[in-house]
């Protein structure tokens, strides 16, 4: 018999996190993540039980990629031994609920390009490729890096008092990222809230200041104990093609291998050229691909 409940309490909450990192160990979720995650009261957490034993997990919210939009974002992970049992399909029809009462038509999912099982999964329900993210990582061991901003431009610490000028940047940057869906910043406190959460290490994010402006951010994530992620890399329109996001990056490279972390990762949009050239001139390697996927609301 399948069952499906909601995440109550923390022994739940270790329960979720035990089945989705046996899932994926090789992405583990840090437990802060969940609980960032639990803070929206759009956002749902589930498990199913297979005759009493837990051994799927998933989680519907609002797609923070387009606040107020159409879209909800579903991850849905179970067990290899569980699969073919119809547990993923009762996580979906749970999932397509919560998103209905959300106002939502359509979901939003991410999955990994090995995951074959999964991706039928979800083209058996109607999903479509939007587009593919290449997962990079950098070995902190093998690199010295010394950032070298263009004349006039200054790097500093992302500090709360450059927030708003780092959201102006964004209105311009988020539109121009290549996505399955074109993304939108939201207002100033939802664009916060997504990127200087529990997990953000603002010691590791800068700012690169020209004139007294800011003309460009980027912003680190905790990972894993040795692994930090680029969350975020923007830079103003007027301010692209001077080799100012490179030498953010080259700051946050510096700072994290300073700060005794092994590796850095990040994902960019196989369509996002200038990002992948500045990964690869910082000797970034491919890891894996994610294949981003968008379908209908419906248990159909």
């Amino acid at each position: 018999m399948i069952a499906v409940r909601t995440v109550e309490s923390d022994a739940d909450i270790d329960t979720y996190l035990d089945v989705r990192n046996r899932v994926h160990p090789s992405t583990p979720m840090p437990r802060e993540a969940v609980l960032a995650q639990r803070r929206h009261s759009d956002n749902i957490d589930l498990i199913a039980g297979l005759d009493g034993v837990p051994v799927g997990v998933a989680t519907t919210a609002e797609f923070g990629g387009d606040p107020g939009g159409d879209l909800a974002y579903v991850t849905i992970r179970v067990l290899r031994e569980a699969r073919r049992q119809g547990v993923g399909g009762a996580l979906f029809a749970r999932a397509a609920e919560h998103a209905r009462s959300l106002g939502k038509s359509r979901f939003y999912s991410v999955v990994r390009d090995d995951d074959a099982d999964s991706l039928a999964f979800y083209a058996g329900r109607g999903f479509r490729e939007a587009s593919r993210m290449q997962d990079v990582q950098l070995d902190l061991m093998l690199v010295d890096v010394r950032p070298a901003p263009p004349d006039g431009v200054e790097l500093v610490r992302a500090a709360e008092e450059h927030d708003r000028a780092a959201y102006a940047v964004a209105l311009e940057a988020d539109p121009d990222i290549p996505s399955g869906t074109p993304m939108t910043s939201g207002t100033f406190d939802q664009w916060r809230a997504r990127n200087f959460g529990p997990l953000a290490i603002r010691e590791l994010s800068f700012v690169a200041v020209e004139d007294g402006r800011v003309v460009g951010y980027a912003l680190i994530s905790r990972h894993t104990d040795d692994t930090a992620t680029h969350a975020m890399t923007g830079v103003a329109r007027a301010a692209r093609g001077r080799g100012i996001a490179l030498a953010l990056k080259q700051a946050q490279i510096a700072a994290a291998k300073a700060a005794g972390l092994r590796y850095l990762r990040t994902q960019n949009d196989l369509g996002n050229a200038p990002m992948r050239r500045v990964n690869d001139k910082l000797g970034y390697e491919r890891v894996l691909e994610w294949v981003h996927l968008i379908g209908p609301v419906t248990t159909g």
